[in-house]
């Protein structure tokens, strides 16, 4: 025997598996398939699976372009560029999406489906410099009609180099009933691949939310069953008990179908006409049917299953329930999540530098995008920047930076990068807004300064100046 007791269960747990598999071996491609649609049904019909990847989604995939060569006029250009691509007509081959919105649902398709493929759009057609999104349950190992020797070697619909490097993709169309057709073989280079990837020798993507699909369909069921007991048992409102044989109204009931003056058992009551009053036979009795539905056991374990279920996207439970913790509570929660945003943002970023070096690339060399005398692409340089999170308490919050800064703990870049501003943006929107002033005649007073000082310290300026 081992000695380890996690080998050794002893019947009071599922024994572990005997052998190590790579997550493409466990995950084929019929199973892909079966785990996406199972997705995509918990997303489409749970507004708590709904919400979770939105607030994912939120947090990581708001970026905006900063052009970075240090030439205001370059930037200006290149940012210029970047802009008009951006629109649905110039950045989607579909003409549907603009490149903010391309990225968001590239980010989805990831949570949902594990991984998302971008195909790069050249040659000389109207579409050149666009891209095609291709979602990834239409990846897949060619089964008909494929082009001699590609016959085999395919794992997942990728096809691989002996050092393990991806060489080509299996492209299939999907017609109106989900079934797949292959449609094209394209080389890796053409791709741009985002995925959720957990080992070195994975070749797709697998979906974080997997491991939650289980507790989120059985919550789902949960709220079913639920709603449907407490329907159930609103049917019966009040049940009269009596002794007499008079209605409360003064009258005889009505239910005596053989004429001896007694009404006879079972009471027909129309419940779709509203609340009902039962008018029983005498020495019945008169009370409120509870049910105690849903109990507070099953509403706590509810909330359990909640609670754990979100921590497939490391969402704490206090943006599900803002009553769960107080002040304190949900700012350590929402720190915490922040630190484990940065590595989902990063790989978007990535992603994002590999499209823009793409399209610059090709922008420069086709002439759309036209550099001063003695700059070529290589001297390019940019950055694409989280929104960030606005502050909680900014009076406190920017005291505390200012202090951070000026002890050199932190830099004035970094804490504008926090809350989703570029510096150097900043600083040349004030300069404008300083300039427009001084045309205008207007001081602007900073906390601190008084008029007085503000308009003495503009004529020393000026002074300067001149």
């Amino acid at each position: 025997m081992s000695g380890y007791d996690a080998l050794n269960p002893r019947g009071r747990r599922r024994a572990a598996p005997v052998r190590v598999k790579s997550e493409d071996a466990l995950l084929d491609d019929k199973q892909r398939r079966q785990l996406a649609a199972t997705s995509q049904d918990v997303q489409r019909n749970f507004s708590i699976a709904a919400w979770a990847i939105r607030q994912h989604l939120n947090y990581v995939s708001s970026f905006s372009f900063q052009a970075r060569t240090g030439d205001p006029q370059i930037d200006d250009t290149v940012e210029a560029f970047m802009a008009s691509w951006s629109s649905r007509f110039r950045c989607d081959v579909r003409r549907q999406h603009p490149f903010r919105r391309m990225v968001r649902l590239a980010e989805a398709r990831r949570v949902v489906d594990g991984d998302v493929f971008m195909l790069k759009v050249a040659g000389d057609g109207p579409n050149r410099g666009r891209l095609q999104a291709i979602e990834g349950d239409r990846i897949c190992n060619p089964t008909s009609n494929v082009p001699p020797g590609f016959a085999g070697g395919w794992t997942n619909g990728v096809r691989l180099t002996p050092a393990g490097i991806p060489r080509e993709y299996a492209i299939n169309n999907r017609d109106e009933n989900g079934n797949l057709s292959f449609s094209g073989i394209v080389t890796a280079v053409s791709v741009f691949v985002h995925g959720f990837w957990d080992r070195f020798d994975q070749v797709r993507g697998v979906s974080p939310i997997a491991a939650a699909l289980n507790s989120l369909q059985d919550v789902y069921e949960g709220f079913d069953y639920a709603l449907a007991k407490i329907k159930v048992s609103q049917l019966f409102g009040l049940v009269f008990y009596r002794d007499a044989a008079e209605g409360f109204d003064g009258t005889v009931g009505t239910l005596d179908r053989d004429g001896d003056g007694v009404n006879e058992a079972g009471y027909e009551v129309d419940f779709g006409s509203g609340p009902q009053m039962l008018d029983l036979n005498p020495g019945d009795r008169a009370e409120f049917l509870e049910s105690k539905s849903p109990a507070s056991e099953t509403t706590a374990f509810l909330k359990l299953i909640i609670h754990v279920a979100l921590k497939a996207l490391d969402l704490p439970y206090s943006f599900f329930d803002e009553s769960f913790t107080n002040f304190y509570g949900s700012r350590g929660g929402l720190i915490q999540y922040l630190k484990s945003c940065r590595s989902k943002q990063a790989d978007l970023s990535e992603l994002l530098d590999e499209i823009t070096a793409w399209r610059l690339g090709m922008a420069v060399s086709d002439g759309d995008l036209v550099l001063p005398r003695g700059v070529d692409f290589s001297d390019l340089s940019w950055e694409w920047v989280s929104d960030g999170v606005p502050w909680w308490d900014p009076s406190k919050e920017v005291a505390g930076h200012a202090m951070a800064i000026a002890a050199g703990l932190d830099t004035p870049q970094r804490v504008c990068r926090a809350i989703g501003t570029d510096y150097f943006d900043n600083i040349d929107q004030i300069a404008k807004a300083n300039e427009y002033a001084k045309e205008r005649g207007v001081a602007i007073v900073l906390p601190g300064v008084s008029t007085a000082q503000a308009a003495m310290e503009s004529q020393q300026q000026e002074a300067a100046n001149a």
